[in-house]
């Protein structure tokens, strides 16, 4: 906190900003300020009470001085810059923070990213989908599901094709030999419906078929019964 407030102090006399940028500079510094922990001489006869959690969650994005400054002279909707105190990792980067405020993405965006624990999702990922729009409840989902064979950009394909939600729950845990990420979101993106997932997964015959043959069926919609009648004939 010291560094920054000498920054600010330096950007004030070199004139780059005016005394009442600075003072909300200053302001923001003391409002994100986490407490040093004290330090006793002498363990206390009693057990301390438990510190009140801090403002911002370990590891939550920081910004520096002069993004801060252009957050404020962009307009930036106070609700974002709240919805970012609560991420809980470091995926992304002030200059990630600003690029996603000033284009005005939506706050439940970002809320619902706090809940996304994916390692293939980067920080880029996370700006490309909040600047085209993606559905809130696509994150969302996303966040519960563990089974899905898809890395970064495949799930950034998918966010921003606007795939149904529910096709990610339907083909989450789909174990088939050979099934790739890339039929997953061929399947999606053709709008393959999620009944017709979750009805072959039931079926006792499924593992008769391998990633390419059920994705051609699946888009094609194939009729289950028919399916059933004549899979022994492959």
């Amino acid at each position: 906190m010291k560094e920054e407030r000498a920054q600010i102090l330096d950007m004030l006399q070199k004139g780059k900003i005016t005394v009442d940028e600075a003072d909300l500079l200053l302001e923001a510094l003391a409002e994100t300020a986490v407490p040093a922990k004290p330090h006793p001489i002498s363990p206390p006869a009693v057990p301390p009470v438990p510190p009140n959690p801090a403002k911002l969650p370990k590891n939550s994005p920081r910004l520096t001085a002069e993004q801060i400054l252009q957050l404020n002279r962009e307009g930036v909707d106070p609700a974002f810059i709240r919805a970012v105190r609560q991420l809980p990792h470091t995926v992304l980067t002030g200059d990630h923070i600003v690029a996603m405020a000033i284009e005005g993405v939506d706050p439940a965006f970002v809320t619902a990213v706090a809940q996304l624990a994916n390692p293939a999702i980067t920080g880029d990922h996370i700006v490309t989908m909040g600047l085209e729009g993606v559905d809130p409840q696509f994150i969302r989902v996303l966040s519960d599901l563990e089974n899905l064979p898809l890395n970064g950009d495949q799930i950034v394909q998918m966010a921003v094709e606007g795939v149904d939600p529910a096709f990610l729950r339907a083909v989450n845990g789909l174990n088939l030999p050979g099934l790739t990420g890339n039929h997953v979101v061929q399947m999606g993106v053709e709008g393959v419906d999620a009944r017709f997932i979750e009805k072959m997964k039931t079926a006792d015959f499924i593992h008769e078929l391998d990633g390419d043959a059920f994705t051609q069926m699946a888009i094609e919609g194939v009729d289950h019964e028919l399916l059933k009648e004549t899979i022994q004939l492959l």
